[in-house]
């Protein structure tokens, strides 16, 4: 572990560390830009990669993308310890004329300054987004009485010229304003008709996952009222002769920007919207996704401080540990942000990875549920992922700690495969129960 020490004068120096493991040192070396450190990663490549099939029959599996782990047969000890750390300097450090150093991060005002660069540096991977500003043009399109709950029509502009549906679902015969929740649905065709209890029958009736995913309506029945919008490429906004969430007719027209960016930018009207809505507490605002929805959740939860609380199933996995980081930018299909395609062509590390966007969720509750047998893993690969998703809840839960919120994060990993199971359902709403209703 690196210890933290006083400093003695303006100018910072480097804290001693104790032992680790030559992985993590080479990480942060690679981070600072020290070229000896470099060194020391190629050449751990090369002796990794003259063990050939020896190394593979004795049981070496090389899971994690970057080349500074290339070889290794287990996960460093810390992982997402960068999370911690920040450049420090002299105030002078800004004209690079003084030394700097890389220092643990100790209070919530220097996470506060980290956290805008990390914003920024997620900023340039959502790529440039066009004029699209012009006023919401509410209409409500008619409502429909489904037992408890009212379903509620709602079409509004997204852009100019871009109107689109989405359902405002709250208990009937409630008094607003109530706390409300954006359910973001997941990759189907159906879009937000899942989310709302409707989609995939079997037997003539709803089909078993798409009833765990109809969390729209589930919440509503618990009190809450919820928004249900279609994300580009689903539902109402499938292109013509297209599989659902392929967005390419999108990012042709837009090659500047990002399906990621688009996403937010269309979230973000969604919780406009909703604060339009006098049913909805304006101040009780949280999104719940799965998959897709989850991924968005983070993603939304880092940017958007309107948010007050994130649940995220089975969403964005860390490119540290996923065999094929290009799910994060895809080329064909469903098209992330693809600012992210060179720095994975080129072995380099993301310039923002999952760990870093869910930290910025804080102080905010945030409650985040992860399949270890998720993106090509198998329950056989559990000794490898569950210590970095374990790495990963200590240090998020060390920024958390900074505000004396350590508490409001969760992380909960299971092997129970991409779904939103009815135990971690019921986890997730009880997390909204006490963190936006506070019950429980």
């Amino acid at each position: 572990m690196i210890t933290e020490t006083s400093r003695a004068s303006e100018n910072p120096v480097p804290h001693a560390a104790a032992p680790r493991r030559r992985f993590v040192r080479t990480l942060f070396g690679a981070v600072a830009g020290l070229g000896a450190a470099l060194t020391t990663r190629r050449s751990a490549a090369a002796q990794a990669t003259t063990r050939g099939p020896a190394a593979t029959a004795a049981g070496a599996k090389r899971f994690v993308t970057h080349e500074y782990f290339a070889g290794a047969t287990d996960l460093p000890a810390d992982v997402y310890g960068d999370l911690g750390y920040m450049r420090k300097g002299s105030a002078s450090m800004f004209g690079g004329g003084s030394p700097t150093t890389l220092e643990p991060i100790v209070s919530a005002d220097e996470w506060r300054r980290k956290a805008e660069a990390l914003r920024e540096i997620f900023a340039m991977t959502l790529g440039t987004p066009p004029t699209l500003e012009c006023p919401l043009s509410i209409r409500i399109e008619g409502d429909k009485d489904r037992g408890a709950v009212i379903e509620r029509k709602v079409s509004y502009l997204l852009s100019p010229g871009e109107r689109v549906n989405s359902y405002l679902l709250f208990p009937k015969g409630a008094r607003g304003p109530l706390p409300a929740v954006l359910t973001i649905h997941p990759t189907t065709e159906f879009g937000k008709e899942q989310a709302v209890g409707r989609g995939a029958m079997e037997n003539g009736k709803l089909s078993d996952t798409a009833a765990r995913r109809a969390y729209g309506l589930h919440l509503a029945e618990r009190g809450y009222v919820t928004f249900s919008p279609d994300l580009l490429g689903a539902g109402e906004r499938m292109y013509p002769g297209r599989r659902s969430f392929d967005n390419q007719p999108f990012i042709d027209a837009h090659p500047l920007w990002s399906g990621t960016g688009k996403d937010l930018h269309d979230l973000k009207r969604a919780i406009d919207v909703m604060q339009a809505m006098p049913e909805v507490d304006p101040e009780r605002i949280a999104s719940l996704g799965h998959s897709q929805g989850a991924g968005l959740t983070c993603y939304l939860a880092a940017v958007e401080p309107r948010v007050k609380v994130g649940v995220a199933n089975c969403g964005a996995y860390p490119s540290r540990v996923q065999q094929n980081p290009f799910n994060h930018a895809r080329t064909s299909w469903w098209t992330g942000r693809p600012a992210l395609r060179p720095f994975i062509l080129a072995g380099k590390p993301l310039p923002i990875d999952v760990h870093e966007l869910l930290a910025l969720a804080a102080p905010r509750p945030f409650l985040n549920i992860v399949a270890l047998n998720d993106v090509g893993f198998k329950v056989e690969d559990e000794p490898l992922t569950r210590p970095a998703w374990e790495n990963l809840r200590m240090n998020v839960r060390k920024i958390y700690a900074l505000y004396g919120a350590e508490a409001k994060f969760e992380n909960i990993a299971h092997l129970d495969g991409h779904d939103f199971h009815d135990a971690m359902r019921e986890k997730a709403y009880a997390f909204l129960d006490r963190h936006l209703r506070g019950r429980g």
